[in-house]
């Protein structure tokens, strides 16, 4: 049985403890505040990254793996397996995939010509990423090919759709998702963005307003989307405010009487980019 090495970057939010169950790699961002900068997950954690972002004065950025470190890394899983599939951030969003691409290049010009690395674009984030890893490292577990691992992997992240409810505008404004005109006016009216993933990237889709049973009108939301498999429903969440999940969790006990079946936290990644205070609950479609 060919010996397969499943990989991810931080991007998808995956538990380091989970990553370690499964044998995942992940392949690690920079997170940077001003003029210091962190390896995410190593050198940052996700508790460490909020603290910092709540005293942080302006917004902090996050950079792709440098190429030096990701070429290492690729390099040993490669010697190491007979086949590396590595998931990646959208490649609309990151350049991650195209650096990856150029590192696989050189791999195979240089130190193994014989290296089997495929780097799969998910056009995702987040949770999507994992739960795609988390299928084909089960499927490389029981014996699958790389070809099918991939096909499987892809098939899933189409099965899911996002409903991200956002806490604060100013990270969508100076991210460059919202106008600042936008960013004022939704936060004196107290308007909430409703933002989904489209083509690889993050976009607004809905708006809801107030702060009042706020996660209730989002599972409204997913109920009234024609695609969702209302008669057997699952759910995952994603957050940056633990209180937050807790009454979803409960909402769709209530609605549905349905646990999640994953939930993880936004890392620094992701987070940078929506902020803290943010819920997404990811739903299956029919």
């Amino acid at each position: 049985m060919a010996k397969i090495k499943i990989m991810v970057d931080t991007s998808a939010d995956m538990p380091e403890e989970l990553a370690r169950e499964k044998n995942i790699g992940i392949i690690r961002f920079i997170s940077i505040f001003g003029d210091e900068s962190y390896v995410t997950g190593t050198e940052l954690s996700n508790a460490d990254f909020y603290k910092k972002l709540d005293e942080f004065a302006d917004i902090p950025k996050t950079s792709q793996t440098p190429y030096a470190d990701m070429y290492d890394i690729l390099l040993k899983e490669s010697r190491e397996n007979d086949t590396v599939i590595f998931f990646t951030i959208s490649s609309k969003a990151s350049g991650q995939y195209n650096t990856a691409n150029m590192v696989v290049e050189e791999i195979k010009e240089s130190d193994n010509p014989n290296a089997d690395i495929r780097i799969v674009d998910t056009l995702k984030f987040s949770a999507y990423i994992t739960k795609a890893a988390l299928l084909a490292a089960d499927l490389a577990e029981q014996g699958a090919s790389a070809d099918v691992i991939i096909e499987k992997s892809l098939e899933e992240l189409k099965k899911w759709e996002v409903y991200i409810l956002v806490d604060s505008l100013k990270y969508l404004e100076k991210g460059g998702r919202i106008t600042k005109t936008s960013a004022i006016v939704g936060t004196l009216l107290d308007i909430k963005p409703v933002l989904t993933i489209r083509n690889g990237l993050i976009e607004p889709i809905e708006k809801l307003r107030g702060k009042k049973k706020i996660f209730k009108k989002l599972i409204e939301l997913i109920k009234e989307n024609p695609d969702f498999d209302s008669e057997n429903p699952e759910f995952m969440i994603v957050q940056s405010n633990a209180d937050y999940a807790q009454q979803t969790r409960e909402i769709l006990n209530e609605e549905f009487g349905k646990e999640p079946i994953m939930e993880f936290e936004f890392g620094p990644v992701v987070g940078t980019h929506i902020g803290p205070g943010t819920l997404a609950v990811l739903f299956k479609l029919k």
